[in-house]
């Protein structure tokens, strides 16, 4: 370190305007974001989102992952909402997965927020907590105004990183509690000029080149329906001949529009990255973005019907897997998730066809579509589980709640979580008690719970069901 670098500045202090004080305040317009301000405001809440983008969705949009893998009777709530609504626009497709039209999407969601009432404020960093004590009363905030503060009665997290509950002081671990290792990133490109046809006959006369499961192998060309995950063979004799870098197993492309010929490639992933990290961020979008004409190369070179395709366009961003679970009022670990457990403040059901006990859905160690990996030759397990409303109730502090995937939770239990549906259901739970909480005058760890879940069951959420997954692990 050189002698006299300076190594901290102290600011002046200064006065800073409040732009707004609302009921329901929501940083981050992802899946939970947009649903929790959504409910809020539908449930007679004074709500504003603000978002770092100028658009909605988070993933679904900026990160190019505008596919659902659930099937259509599993979803309910503002996600079934949305889906039927864009299918009626003929703007998604419903089959074994779920495509949908990422502009169509955005269009979608800043509508319904419109009509809701909802305030928006684009292109806005939340920076920093206003805390009071022990209470969360809204956040700072940078844009092109400069700073302001935005208070609130109730604040809720969906920054995916649990920005705002980290820096309010909320204890949190990244990863797996053992090494602290995350799911890699991931950054999605879009290709043209493919023809579909001898890809998929490719597909149907080398099956074990795929994966087994029916669920991440969908070849419905005619309903206009593809997602392949594999080219197994194909991925290892590239690595062999230097065409791919070793440590590609596995492609996957999904989100294909059959008629333009186009589809999405998920497979520019980067490893060992902190997704709270700026430097490590920056890092791995430069090293995604090497990759893309590599893969690219290798789609014209070796998969059937690809040798004109092209990279149209990259994702907005890199896509962040995994980064901070809080520190909740209950950890939701494998184990209550295998067993379906019932909680007394259940207020999320999710279905899922992609993980098993013990099984590594976008493991931290470069394994996925390797010889070892369960996804490689089986078949995922329909299994469901609970959400308690519990998890989204950070330590430490009042005013504040969590929703996606930063909730209070272990790395294993992320695996059954985190799609975009599922967020999407814990945005409608954080922003409907987000809301009786302004309508009751009390803190949201007080909400009345059997209130909560009669009106979340009235919107659809279905918190009734008996769940027993023994039978559907017991068939892996």
């Amino acid at each position: 370190m050189s002698e006299g670098r300076i190594l901290t500045i102290t600011e002046p202090a200064r006065e800073v305007p409040v732009a707004a004080d609302v009921d329901v305040l929501v940083a981050g317009g992802g899946a939970a974001g947009l649903a929790a301000a959504l409910t809020a405001a539908r449930e007679g809440a004074t709500t504003l989102l603000v978002e770092r983008h100028s658009f909605l969705g988070g993933a679904a949009t900026a990160n190019f992952v505008h596919k659902l893998s659930q099937h259509r009777d599993v979803l309910y709530g503002v996600s079934a909402e949305l889906i039927d609504e864009l299918v009626r626009r003929r703007a998604a497709v419903v089959g074994r997965v779920i495509n949908f039209d990422p502009e169509a999407y955005k269009g979608l969601t800043l509508e319904l927020l419109h009509k809701a009432g909802v305030q928006l404020l684009f292109n806005t960093w939340a920076v920093a907590p206003v805390v009071e004590g022990k209470t969360l009363r809204g956040v700072f905030i940078e844009n092109k105004s400069g700073r302001q503060a935005l208070l609130a009665k109730t604040t809720i997290d969906c920054t995916g990183d649990g920005d705002i509950a980290h820096t309010a002081g909320v204890p949190s671990h990244k990863g797996q509690r053992s090494d602290g290792k995350m799911r890699p990133m991931v950054l999605l490109f879009h290709m043209g000029g493919i023809d579909f046809e001898p890809m998929v006959e490719y597909a149907r006369s080398h099956p074990d080149q795929f994966s087994p499961d029916p669920n991440r192998n969908v070849t419905d060309l005619e309903h206009g329906v593809l997602r392949m995950w594999g080219f197994f063979g194909l991925v290892e004799e590239a690595c062999r001949h230097g065409d791919l870098p070793s440590g590609f197993h596995s492609l996957e492309l999904e989100g294909a529009d059959v008629a333009r010929g186009t589809c999405y490639v998920n497979g520019a992933e980067v490893f060992n990255v902190d997704g709270t990290n700026a430097c490590d961020i920056t890092r791995a979008e430069i090293a995604a973005r090497e990759q893309i004409p590599v893969l690219s190369a290798f789609v014209r070179k070796y998969i059937p019907g690809c040798e004109n395709a092209f990279a149209m366009d990259t994702a907005t961003s890199i896509g962040v897997r995994e980064t901070r679970h809080i520190e909740g009022e209950y950890e939701l670990n494998e184990d209550d998730c295998a067993a379906g457990r019932r909680f007394d403040d259940r207020v999320v059901r999710l279905s899922t066809h992609l993980v098993a006990p013990g099984w590594e859905m976008h493991n931290p160690y470069g394994k996925e579509g390797a010889t070892e990996d369960p996804y490689r030759t089986k078949v995922a397990p329909e299994l469901k589980c609970f959400i308690p409303y519990r998890c989204m109730l950070p330590k430490e502090i009042d005013g504040l709640l969590v929703a996606g995937r930063a909730i209070s939770q272990t790395h294993s239990a992320d695996a059954w979580t985190r799609s975009q549906a599922w967020c999407i259901g814990m945005g409608q739970a954080a922003g409907t008690a987000a809301a009786f909480a302004a309508r009751s005058g009390v803190n949201a760890r007080s909400v009345d719970m059997k209130r909560l879940q009669e009106r979340l069951r009235s919107q659809g959420v279905p918190l009734d069901e008996i769940i027993d997954n023994k039978a559907a692990m017991a068939a892996v």
